[in-house]
């Protein structure tokens, strides 16, 4: 209008505008819930993925520190990526030592755990009782089977932690060492995408490398289910103390002192205070019952059948108590055992009590 006041129509459209400045413009979308990178895994799913191996690496090492001769041991600060094959091939041009191991159960899928072969040498070094952690000029059976035995616990310590925090039970099959002598050496695991998660590795000023982990996408996508959620509490209610009526006598709850109390701080946990402490490993091969007439009719050339089939896992106890089975192996002249099942610290609980 020519006299400067303004029609209706044009103080509704100024309300409307002030409307639209002061009203949100609605939740934006979060970065953690869209597809990152172009991957099949959001961000959100990554980092659940970071978050449920990184405690279990850490539960792991102080475990692995007793193999290490007591060094100690880091393995920490998780970077996930979700790449191609061809471009996870082209992060490993020199030679490598890879270990693969398979989960199943609860949380399935398959493992590569992919170290540098200088690394893999000082570790098996210090397995076989080099204190200095020097890695051999070539990599040996011997060491390789260290290495193999070194990353089968961690993986299987990791089974354990990640089995307590998503529920379900998760085993693992017996771990196989390769040395790749080139990327296309590294059988890494089949799919459009591989998860490769690359850890900071550092042992006592003789190793401060990284240590790399590659997984199928299966396996990174059951780490992701229930990731979120706080490891259930196994907590016994304490029952209720009512209030005591008149004439009643009155009970309150017995008070301990702590247990630790009197020990000298920095003693408790150190697991390196035992570690000269001798055991009895025993290898069964198997067991039977006879009668004391088929026991005194033994002689030479006599069978005794066991309970066990031929290829069956033998028992490996240590003071009496199974802790692992495996495999029979000659070792030039020697029998041996390689180690292809951990008993879970539930059994090693159960069979106590």
């Amino acid at each position: 209008m020519g006299d400067g006041s303004l029609s209706q129509d044009e103080i509704d459209a100024l309300l409307q505008g002030a409307d639209d400045m002061l009203s949100p413009a609605g939740p934006a979308p979060a970065a953690d819930f869209g597809p990152a990178g172009g991957t099949s895994f959001t961000m959100a799913e990554q980092n659940a993925i970071r978050d449920s191996v990184g405690m279990a690496v850490q539960s792991a090492a102080p475990m692995l520190s007793g193999y290490l001769g007591g060094k100690n041991l880091m393995i920490g600060n998780p970077v996930v990526e979700v790449k191609s094959p061809d471009a996870v091939r082209a992060d490993f041009p020199r030679q490598y030592v890879q270990v693969a191991l398979d989960y199943g159960g609860s949380v399935s899928g398959k493992n590569l755990v992919v170290f540098n072969k200088r690394d893999a040498g000082s570790i098996s070094s210090l397995m076989m009782g080099d204190e200095s952690g020097t890695p051999p000029a070539d990599l040996s059976e011997a060491h390789q089977s260290t290495i193999q035995e070194f990353t089968n616990q961690l993986l299987s310590s990791m089974a354990t932690q990640i089995a307590g925090t998503h529920g379900g039970g998760v085993s693992t099959s017996p771990a196989t060492v390769i040395v790749a002598n080139n990327a296309y050496d590294l059988q890494i695991p089949a799919g459009k995408e591989i998860v490769k998660v690359t850890y900071d590795l550092v042992i006592d000023g003789i190793v401060n490398s990284k240590l790399y982990h590659l997984m199928d996408t299966g396996l990174a996508s059951g780490l992701t289910r229930g990731a979120a959620a706080p490891p259930q509490q196994h907590m016994m209610q304490a029952p209720a103390f009512q209030q005591p009526q008149m004439g009643s006598v009155g009970v309150s709850p017995v008070k301990f002192p702590p247990l630790d109390e009197g020990i000298p701080q920095g003693v408790g946990g150190n697991i390196s205070l035992i570690l000269d402490v001798p055991m009895t490993l025993t290898v069964e091969l198997g067991r039977t019952t006879q009668l004391v007439q088929d026991i005194l009719g033994l002689g030479e050339g006599s069978i005794i059948e066991l309970d066990k089939l031929a290829g069956e896992p033998v028992d490996l106890l240590v003071n009496g108590k199974l802790i692992a089975k495996g495999e029979v192996v000659v070792i030039d002249e020697n029998f041996g055992v390689r180690v292809t099942d951990i008993v879970s610290p539930a059994e090693r609980l159960s069979g106590i009590q």
